[in-house]
């Protein structure tokens, strides 16, 4: 009984160490690694909400690995270099990227000076246009150039391109060294409007914005990019500019993740960010821009499916996710209980035969002991009587409170009465008078 206690007792605390092992690390922050381009506003916004995060999130951490550009963050998170990335949706999307949230859009605005008789994307071929290129661009701002001007049957050789700086956008205009401008930013953002202001100034008068009519038909033909209309006074001044809507096209910067990515975590980051947008913004401005992705299954840039599950309010609760392992668990405990019900019983059982099988021994032994004709056959019951004396000593269910105790020793000083009445009749000694016959049986034999 004693040892089934104790092993009832081990399996309490290993199943308790089990659990509190599962809660831990059940419990423990998710710390994941962030590819972002160093000095940007992308590179601002994450650290705002790693901090955010590391304040008001106990299960998400961000650590934040800044990049060159936006393709060496997309390549981080392809090679497994990072579990997260910000990365732009023309510029290298990593084929296993799946996006979380939309961080902010890009629109490409194309423009010329004022008193420019450039007039329409066609006017521009054998023109020289300025490429205003960002720090995580690359060559991005190009090929959007590139695709912009195929679609009007102008190809690359048809133009000139200079790359520009931002700063340096106010002397290629002044000095007449490019005709046009193409910029990529976000609308109302501080970037963007310094670039239109350049171009304003340096042209004395508000610039030319060169729509792109056929934005639409680029977006359907190239998936990676949208359509967007820039509305009128997106960029300040008066008059506004621009003073009319203009259609144009615009590139998503998003936060992606390995297709690995639990859902689980998926859905917890895409929740964390819309419900503290509120304090990253605080620090940020440029959070409050953040939006949810497409959840349509033939995207092209397909959305995480923790996230999408989010955002369709198809999230699993905690029950529904784990209940398969729940209802497992459970049936393993009760297989457990039941066996080591079994065993308990078993053990139980298995002391009283034992039990049983001694007094059986020690009866054979006294009918053994009266009828003994010498005595080595009284030496050797004797021994046989002494072993299962220690045997009973040792029992693990014998103690000085079990009733079976006293049974027993009934039957070992009967047998070793026995053993000692045969053996003065086998050397011929006469009986001891009945008192101390008496004393004789308290005490120990010969």
């Amino acid at each position: 009984m004693r040892r089934t206690v104790l092993i009832a007792i081990a399996g309490c605390l290993a199943t308790a160490a089990i659990v509190a092992l599962a809660g831990y690390f059940y419990e423990r922050p998710t710390s994941l690694k962030v590819a972002v381009t160093r000095d940007t506003d992308d590179f601002r916004l994450m650290t705002a909400i790693q901090h955010v995060f590391g304040k008001e999130r106990e299960s998400i951490r961000f650590k934040l690995d800044p990049v060159n550009d936006a393709a060496a963050s997309a390549a981080a998170l392809e090679d497994g270099e990072a579990d997260l990335a910000v990365v732009r949706s023309d510029i290298a999307m990593p084929p296993s990227g799946q996006t979380l949230v939309i961080l902010h859009r890009n629109a490409v605005v194309l423009m010329v000076p004022a008193g420019s008789p450039i007039t329409r994307i066609r006017d521009l071929r054998s023109h020289k246009i300025g490429i205003v290129k960002g720090t995580a661009s690359g060559t991005g701002n190009q090929h959007l150039l590139e695709t912009i001007l195929a679609q009007y049957d102008i190809g690359p050789d048809m133009v000139e391109s200079v790359d520009l700086r931002g700063f340096e956008v106010y002397t290629a205009v002044e000095q007449k060294r490019v005709d046009a401008v193409i910029a990529v930013g976000i609308t109302g953002e501080t970037r963007l409007n310094e670039i239109v202001t350049a171009v304003s100034q340096a042209g004395k008068g508000a610039p030319v914005f060169l729509p792109i009519t056929e934005a639409r038909a680029i977006a359907q033909r190239t998936p990676i990019v949208e359509s967007l209309e820039v509305v009128r006074g997106a960029f300040g001044g008066d008059p506004p500019k621009p003073e009319a809507n203009f259609e144009t096209l615009a590139v998503t910067v998003r936060l992606v993740a390995r297709s690995t990515l639990k859902d689980s975590i998926a859905s917890d980051i895409t929740r964390s960010l819309f419900a503290d947008r509120l304090s990253i913004a605080q620090k940020e401005p440029l959070a409050s821009r953040i939006e949810a992705p497409s959840t349509d299954k033939g995207a092209a840039l397909p959305t995480h499916p923790g996230t999408a599950a989010y955002i369709d309010g198809e999230e699993q609760t905690f029950f529904e996710k784990y209940s398969d392992f729940i209802y497992i668990g459970a049936m393993l405990l009760s297989v457990v209980g039941s066996a080591a019900a079994a065993l308990a019983s078993r053990l139980k059982s298995d002391g009283a035969n034992d039990v049983g099988n001694m007094l059986a021994r020690l009866l054979v032994i006294l009918k053994a002991a009266r009828s003994a004709e010498t005595l080595e056959d009284l030496d050797g019951l004797e021994h046989e009587t002494d072993e299962i004396l220690v045997s009973a000593l040792a029992h693990h269910s014998l103690n000085a409170a079990s009733p079976q105790i006293n049974t027993l020793s009934l039957a070992l000083e009967q047998a070793r009465l026995a053993i000692r009445d045969r053996r003065r009749q086998l050397r011929g000694e006469p009986r001891p008078p009945p008192r101390l016959e008496a004393v004789n049986r308290a005490l120990p034999g010969p």
